[in-house]
C-alpha cells in the first residue's frame, strides 16, 4: 500500500466534491474521481476503501468546515435568543464563503438512503454541545418543543435555500436579506411567545 499523503486525499475529495455537484452522489464513481484527478483508480482505494467510504469521506469533510464555523460561535457566552441569532448568522456566513460545503451538506441530508450512515449527532462533539443548548433551550420554553432535531433541519433547508437563491441569481433577492432569513428561522424554531 502507498503511503499516505494528505494532500492526495484532499485532491480526491475536492474532485469528488466537484463530481457530486455536477452529477449527484449517485453519478459519482471511484473510477469518475480518477478520472478527473488525471491518475488511477488504485489510487482512490489506498485513500478510501470503496466507494461508499469515498463518499462519507466527502460529507465528513464538509461537515467538518461546517463545524469550525460553528464551535467559536457555541463559545460564546450570550443570551439565548442572542446565541440562536449568532449559530443562523454563522450559517448564513458559511452559506456565502463556503456555498459548495453548503451544497454537498444538503445533497447528503436530502438522501434517506443515506442519512443513517452519516455521523450521529453524539459522534460530533460540536452537535452534541448544540443539540443540548437546544434542549436546554426548549426546557427553558425559548424554542418549540418539536424534536431538535427536526428543528435544525428545517432551519438548515431554509439556509440552504437562500444560498442556492444567491448562487443562482433570483430574480426575488432584491426583496430578501439575511436579517428576513434570521426572522424567517426565528419565527420556525422560537416558541409563540419569543417571538415578540
Amino acid at each position: 500500500m502507498k503511503t499516505k499523503n494528505e494532500a492526495v486525499r484532499l485532491q480526491i475529495i475536492e474532485a469528488a466534491t466537484e463530481l457530486i455537484i455536477e452529477v449527484g452522489i449517485a453519478g459519482t464513481s471511484t473510477t469518475k474521481v480518477a478520472q478527473r484527478m488525471g491518475g488511477a483508480q488504485s489510487n482512490i482505494y489506498s485513500y478510501f476503501k470503496s466507494k461508499e467510504a469515498l463518499i462519507l469521506g466527502v460529507f465528513a469533510y464538509h461537515q467538518k468546515r461546517l463545524t469550525n464555523v460553528l464551535l467559536p460561535v457555541l463559545n460564546l457566552d450570550l443570551a439565548p435568543r442572542q446565541q440562536l441569532r449568532a449559530m443562523i448568522k454563522a450559517v448564513l456566513l458559511f452559506a456565502d464563503d463556503q456555498p459548495t460545503s453548503l451544497q454537498i451538506i444538503a445533497a447528503f441530508r436530502a438522501q434517506p438512503n443515506l442519512r443513517h450512515s452519516l455521523p450521529s449527532i453524539a459522534e460530533s462533539a460540536v452537535f452534541t454541545r448544540l443539540f443540548k443548548l437546544f434542549a436546554q433551550y426548549q426546557t427553558a420554553g425559548i424554542l418549540k418543543v418539536i424534536p431538535a432535531e427536526f428543528l435544525a433541519e428545517a432551519a438548515f433547508s431554509l439556509i440552504v435555500d437562500y444560498g442556492t437563491a444567491k448562487l443562482s441569481g433570483e430574480a426575488y433577492l432584491d426583496q430578501l436579506d439575511e436579517n428576513a432569513i434570521v426572522t424567517l428561522v426565528e419565527a420556525l424554531v422560537l416558541a409563540p411567545d419569543q417571538l415578540a
